[in-house]
């Protein structure tokens, strides 16, 4: 895998649960976007101890273990509502615009408000399993995320996680 890829899915992963209703399976048929703003804002780069380094690759494979898990979850979650996963896309999708929420049949409109409290149930408890992933390797949030932001800068350290995660 190319360390762009890797962080990019690094990226999604992290992000996949406090993204719109509408990314839930998103990654099942294309890449998700990487939005702009997910970068802290112009962060001074910061020295990465190897211990660091350590730690970050672990707390990023429990969160692929975590995420693995979460997204069959979500899959689940929406077909036993009786939608398809594209179908529940598209729902969200049309629910950024009042016209285009309108047109969805009320049956479907049913089915998709009840995935979606199962799917934000799924996506909270899955977030705070991530948060413990991250903080039982000993870093914060914060400090995970700027290493993250960092990797993405700096093709070295990037190569360095690569390199971890393949061992």
């Amino acid at each position: 895998m190319k360390p762009s890829t890797l962080f990019k899915g690094l990226l999604a992963a992290t992000l996949l649960l406090g993204v719109p209703a509408a990314a839930v399976a998103q990654e099942q048929e294309a890449p998700a976007p990487e939005p702009a703003q997910a970068a802290p804002a112009e962060a001074a780069p910061v020295e990465v101890s190897e211990t660091q380094i350590d730690r970050f690759v672990s707390a990023y494979q429990a969160i692929q273990t975590i995420q693995q898990a979460v997204q069959a979850d979500l899959v689940a979650a929406v077909e036993a509502q009786g939608l398809t996963v594209d179908d529940y896309n598209a729902i969200a999708e049309s629910q950024q615009t009042p016209e285009a929420a309108a047109e969805v049949p009320p049956e479907q409109a049913e089915q998709f408000a009840a995935a979606a409290e199962q799917v934000a149930t799924l996506r909270d408890g899955a977030r705070t399993e991530m948060q413990a992933a991250i903080e039982a390797e000993s870093l914060s949030i914060e400090e995970f995320e700027q290493i993250m932001a960092q990797a993405q800068a700096d093709p070295a350290l990037q190569q360095v996680i690569v390199e971890r995660l393949a061992e």
